[in-house]
């Protein structure tokens, strides 16, 4: 059965590139067909939770395909009619592997830390220098809220839940935020995929590239405006630490003069 679904995809890829589709326009032609998808339901489901599995462990597989997927799917599996338990369930089976990856992830920074970069060359590429300085700067300046952040941004996540483990981020307050993360993101792809399914492949991929932008562009003003509040907090600390070294020298003062008299 899997044997004949990767075959399947395989040449419709094949095809899709053939015209200049490319491997990403192959794939969602594949997958997206609608009597495609019903027919090899089960394998589509296990594929999606192992690529967001393997998504956070930091491997270089995208989470809006399988995401948007995850929606279609479950809308064609459902008769094409919207059903709330049915959403709900989808959201948990997409979520558990999203969480249980980036645990992974969280574990390996928290047991070993930055050495174990050293160690492995798959790791030194998804954890560059700069990369992990910039995230590190997010951490000492936002803490633990980075890692909501970071979910929220493709390219980064690994990176992120990475340096939350080596940085000891407390595991309860990891867990929060990345699902809050999830609680955000997820139910856009999935409601993203039950558009596709009225709307067409081309209205799809271009509605994915416009929400992955919305997503990074939304981080970034998030992120300018937690930059402003911190530096503006800095200042406030730093002009009341001011005035309280400038008063004790008064006081000190003060309590000289008493003693002279």
């Amino acid at each position: 059965m899997l044997a004949r679904v990767v075959s399947a995809i395989a040449l419709s890829l094949a095809a899709g590139s053939s015209v200049g589709g490319g491997f990403v326009a192959g794939l969602i032609a594949t997958v997206f067909d609608p009597a495609w998808n019903i027919a090899h339901g089960r394998v589509i489901w296990t594929v999606i939770v192992l690529v967001l599995f393997l998504s956070g462990l930091g491997l270089p597989l995208p989470e809006d395909v399988p995401l948007t997927l995850a929606g279609f799917t479950m809308f064609k599996q459902s008769g094409e009619a919207i059903v709330p338990a049915h959403f709900a369930l989808t959201f948990l089976t997409v979520v558990v592997p999203i969480l249980l990856g980036d645990m992974i992830a969280y574990g390996m920074g928290r047991k070993y830390g930055i050495g174990l970069r050293d160690r492995f060359a798959v790791l030194r590429r998804a954890l560059p220098d700069a990369r992990l300085t910039r995230v590190r700067h997010w951490f000492a300046s936002y803490g633990a809220f980075t890692v909501f952040l970071g979910r929220q941004v493709a390219g980064v996540r690994f990176v992120t839940f990475f340096s939350a483990g080596s940085m000891h981020v407390p595991f309860a307050r990891f867990v929060f935020f990345d699902f809050l993360g999830c609680l955000v993101s997820v139910p856009v792809w999935l409601t993203l995929g039950v558009l596709a399914s009225r709307y067409g492949e081309q209205w799809l991929q271009i509605a994915m590239r416009r929400v992955g932008s919305g997503f990074m562009l939304a981080a970034l003003v998030l992120f300018g405006v937690l930059l402003l509040v911190a530096r503006l907090r800095r200042r406030k600390l730093a002009a009341a630490a001011a005035r309280r070294v400038a008063q004790t020298p008064q006081t000190t003062a003060v309590g000289a003069s008493e003693k002279i008299d």
